[in-house]
């Protein structure tokens, strides 16, 4: 994997050729963006310092810029799709998003009402950040808003327009503004009736689906607690010490049920524990503050001398001259082989008793047509 570190201790993890659309904008210090494989109109934009955004392999970000502030977090795990999406990780907080998310258009994920709201009496604060946590195979459906404090669970939906202000658990369905739970033990799947433009047969046929890879258990032992991770970052000073936690503790975690919750079950409990595997990665390290070698420059093409160019256009005509005399020959054989036809010998024959008629040129044409076939005979053309 390459490491390109540039100016003001910026550091990008990844291989940069695998990013389409890639649009990098570095305004403070001390900032990291992980590539974890290859993604897709990632657009960043890093205003404060020691900020993180880790993005997933197979993912695609379309949308608003990404704003990241001073020691926040963006976490997008695999094969994640946003169509039209705006976040906004503000205030120190944390954005987390599991694998195989998918977010229709006009939604909005922010950890930030974005303005200050202030108690009359006291003049205290009354609206501080908070971190959202999305779980894994998590559906939001279009001009929805992902609102602070929000834990979508694994396999959970959230309806068109609604508004997430809480925790919703695993495996439901919930709309309105604040969302609600409309339904429980349902799971969804990326098949859509638009994009196939199904008849009936396709919609009967899809009516039934058996499929166990998106119904959810929760176990407390496998359990990854916003409320621990979050705990956990806190705990950490550097965006370099929260990337090596993020990839050890989340993205190496394949568990199904890592983000698995119902309601009644525990929610606050520690993690499990994880291995270090994010330092035996091997890095080719990339320093683009250093001047880079100029590569040579290319010889330049000799040019060629009067005498050489009259000896080329000299050549050039004499090829001309054997194409032309080549073409002629060609025409000549074909015209000669015309002429010693036998049909070519009958009509002229012919011709020629015609304007003798009163010479006896009839007559005379039934002779010279027997020498003709004689002739031919015996050159073995009949």
């Amino acid at each position: 994997m390459q490491k390109h570190i540039r100016e003001n201790g910026n550091i990008i993890y990844g291989d940069l050729s695998k990013q389409t659309n890639l649009k990098l904008d570095f305004k403070g210090k001390n900032n990291i963006i992980f590539f974890a494989g290859s993604s897709k109109n990632i657009n960043i934009g890093f205003y404060g310092n020691n900020a993180l955004a880790f993005i997933g392999n197979n993912t695609m970000i379309s949308g608003q810029q990404i704003a990241m502030s001073s020691d926040s977090i963006l976490f997008v795990d695999d094969n994640c799709g946003f169509v039209g999406v705006t976040i906004r990780p503000f205030e120190a907080k944390n954005i987390i998003f599991g694998r195989d998310c998918m977010f229709s258009w006009s939604t909005v994920v922010t950890s930030t009402d974005h303005h200050l709201i202030m108690d009359c009496a006291t003049n205290n604060r009354v609206n501080f950040s908070k971190s959202v946590y999305i779980g894994d195979h998590v559906w939001c459906g279009m001009e929805a808003t992902l609102f602070k404090g929000s834990f979508i669970a694994s396999g959970a939906i959230i309806g068109a327009k609604s508004l997430a202000t809480k925790v919703y658990y695993s495996n439901t369905a919930n709309a309105g503004i604040p969302a609600k739970e409309i339904k429980n033990e349902v799971f969804w799947l990326r098949d859509s009736p638009f994009a196939g433009q199904w008849t009936k047969e396709q919609t009967l046929k899809h009516s039934n689906i058996p499929n166990e890879n998106f119904k959810y258990t929760y176990n407390q032992n496998e359990f990854l607690s916003p409320k621990a991770i979050e705990a956990k970052l806190d705990s950490l000073n550097t965006a370099q010490e929260k990337l090596e936690f993020i990839y050890d503790a989340i993205y190496m975690n394949k568990n199904k049920n890592r983000f698995a919750y119902f309601k009644d079950m525990p929610y606050d409990i520690p993690l499990p524990k994880y291995e270090s595997k994010f330092k035996s990665l091997k890095f080719e390290e990339i320093d683009e503050t250093k001047p880079q070698p100029t590569p040579p420059a290319p010889k330049p093409t000799p040019q060629p001398t009067p005498q050489e160019l009259e000896i080329k256009s000299l050549k050039e005509a004499l090829s001309k001259k054997e194409k032309d005399i080549s073409s002629l020959k060609i025409n000549y054989q074909k015209a000669l082989n015309t002429k010693n036809h036998l049909s070519y010998k009958l009509g002229n024959a012919l011709i020629k008793a015609h304007k003798n008629w009163y010479k006896g040129g009839y007559v005379k044409f039934i002779f010279e047509v027997m020498r003709i076939k004689k002739e031919h005979r015996n050159r073995g053309q009949i």
